[in-house]
């Protein structure tokens, strides 16, 4: 493959490549993936970037002054500055994140992604580090309590996660799921009144009381989730070094401060090991 480089064209070559990392990691350890960092290159570098997402407090989002704030981002500053360099961040989507991991655009994912089995076979998990509900949200008054009562009614997710897989698989077939590009599109759509329900997670509800009081609440629970940092498996420097900084702080209480002070809970039970995953951190 890689002596047809020159008729391919170097355009071409590339996003081919990219594309195929992206979406088919399989397992070739002779080939350096475009994503692999090491820690001498980001120390080098002077920054290690983050793939986050600006629209999901407490997690991660941007503050009246116009800069990131949130527990994802306080974690993010404390491993760069354990490293020794800056913290620089890439706006990303459900969508892309993967593909922004996987082509270098970002050294590492803290961005709400699910730890999920299929996912662990693209990208590599460091650790859980939060826990949400997914959950159906609707009219406080009356509306469905369970999932096959959502047969005939629209329900507004965002595309491409996690939770629009979760909708999908548990909702009626003729329950109408309208896909939009962010979390906060969906929430709009709710608040608007252009979509009758919202899947979505316990942490953005918030969002969702503080634009409408009382008006609307969790009426069915999907499933509980956890959420992962991840790097490109190739990375296994970086991949080793932040299992440590987690196990670290962990035992010394860090990351429980961290957690009460965002989501005012302590730093939950998080799973060693779930099947068909592997974790960094020990």
């Amino acid at each position: 493959m890689f002596n047809k480089k020159s008729a391919l064209g170097r355009r071409t070559f590339l996003a081919f490549s990219s594309l195929a990392l992206a979406i088919a990691f399989t397992g070739a350890s002779h080939i350096r993936q475009a994503g692999a960092a090491t820690l001498d290159e980001i120390k080098k570098k002077g920054t290690i970037t983050f793939g986050i997402v600006t629209d999901q407090p407490p997690f991660s989002f941007i503050n009246g002054s116009g800069q990131n704030e949130g527990y994802d981002i306080e974690l993010s500053k404390l491993m760069a500055k354990e490293l020794g360099v800056e913290a620089a961040y890439v706006p990303i989507t459900s969508a892309n994140r993967i593909p922004q991991l996987m082509t270098g655009k970002v050294d590492m994912l803290i961005c709400v992604m699910g730890v999920y089995p299929d996912r662990a076979k693209v990208v590599q998990y460091v650790a859980p580090y939060a826990e949400i509900n997914a959950a159906i949200y609707g009219p406080k008054d009356g509306g469905v309590t369970k999932v096959e009562e959502l047969s005939g009614h629209s329900i507004a997710v965002e595309k491409g996660s996690s939770m629009d897989k979760a909708v999908t698989d548990a909702a009626p077939k003729d329950a109408t799921i309208q896909r939009f590009d962010d979390a906060s599109s969906a929430v709009q759509a709710l608040l608007s009144g252009q979509v009758e329900y919202l899947g979505s997670y316990s942490h953005q509800f918030g969002g969702v009381e503080k634009a409408a009081p009382g008006k609307y609440a969790q009426k069915i629970v999907l499933s509980t989730e956890y959420e992962g940092i991840a790097v490109s498996p190739k990375s296994e420097e970086l991949g080793k070094w932040a299992g440590e900084f987690m196990s670290k702080h962990k035992k010394d209480g860090t990351l429980n401060d961290l957690y009460q002070k965002h989501f005012g809970a302590p730093f939950p039970e998080m799973p060693a090991s779930m099947d068909g995953i592997t974790f960094t951190m020990n």
